[in-house]
Formats: C-alpha cells, sequence, structure tokens
C-alpha cells in the first residue's frame, strides 16, 4: 500500500512537468526529483540530466522518472551529512548556534550558491529574525526535512 502511495505522488510530480507528450524534458529534472522531497545539490541534478540526455531520447517518462528517483535515493545527503555541514558554522561550540551573517554569506557564495531572494525566501520559511546574531541550526534542519 505505500508502495501505491510513493508511485502516486512520484506520478503527481511527473505529471506537473510534462507537456502534452507525456515526457519531461531533463531540463526539468531537477525540479521534479526535488518535488517529490530529494536533496541533491546542482552537481547531482546536472549529472542524472545528463544521463537523461543520453539515455532518454526525447525526454524522460514516467518509467524513466521512478529510476531516476531511485538513483537520486542513492546519492541524496543524509540528514546526518547535512547536519555534519551546518555544524561547521557552530565554530566548535556544539551549542546548535549558528552566526546568522557568516551563515548567510557562506550559502551565497560557495557550493550551490544562492540568490539574495532565495535567502530571503528560506529565512522567511525558516521564521528566522534577521536582526539576530545567532540562530540553531536545527531550524533548518526541520526546513529541509519538511521539504
Amino acid at each position: 500500500m505505500a508502495e501505491l502511495k510513493e508511485d502516486e505522488l512520484y506520478l503527481e510530480a511527473f505529471n506537473l512537468q510534462i507537456p502534452q507528450n507525456k515526457k519531461i524534458d531533463s531540463s526539468k529534472l531537477g525540479e521534479a526529483l526535488r518535488s517529490v522531497g530529494k536533496r541533491l545539490t546542482n552537481e547531482n541534478i546536472e549529472t542524472l540530466r545528463k544521463k537523461a540526455d543520453a539515455e532518454c531520447n526525447g525526454g524522460i517518462t514516467f518509467e524513466d522518472f521512478k529510476r531516476f528517483v531511485d538513483e537520486a535515493s542513492k546519492i541524496e545527503k543524509t540528514d546526518e551529512e547535512i547536519e555534519k555541514a551546518f555544524k561547521v558554522f557552530d565554530n566548535g561550540e556544539k551549542k546548535g548556534l549558528i552566526n546568522l551573517a557568516t551563515f548567510k554569506h557562506s550559502i551565497m557564495t560557495l557550493g550551490d550558491k544562492l540568490a539574495p531572494e532565495q535567502v530571503e525566501t528560506l529565512f522567511k520559511q525558516a521564521g528566522i529574525d534577521e536582526s539576530k546574531e545567532t540562530v540553531n541550526y536545527k531550524v533548518f534542519m526541520d526546513l529541509l526535512k519538511a521539504k
């Protein structure tokens, strides 16, 4: 029964991306994978997109999409890996607090860079008061888990 619900979720995400030929373009693969909760880096998505371009002539079918969901599950970041990344900002104090200005600067300049408006949206979704100097990184962890 749980598998049916999972397939329904995947089909819904797939259907949001499809034009009339019942296939999605590889450029929409990342958006579709993220809509079913896959936490992938832009680099991971680009790798999967290139694989889709090579293997799926004319677009990604629903069966192809389910295969890419399975593949994404194998490479997505675990909660432990994400928490470890946040702990870098804890400055070794192990209090779970991160400096908001440093964190904001880092997510705008390192790795999968976020634009200022994306950071603003992220902080708003997390209920972050930007006037404070620090925030508990668990707030961001909870937000990521909810996606």
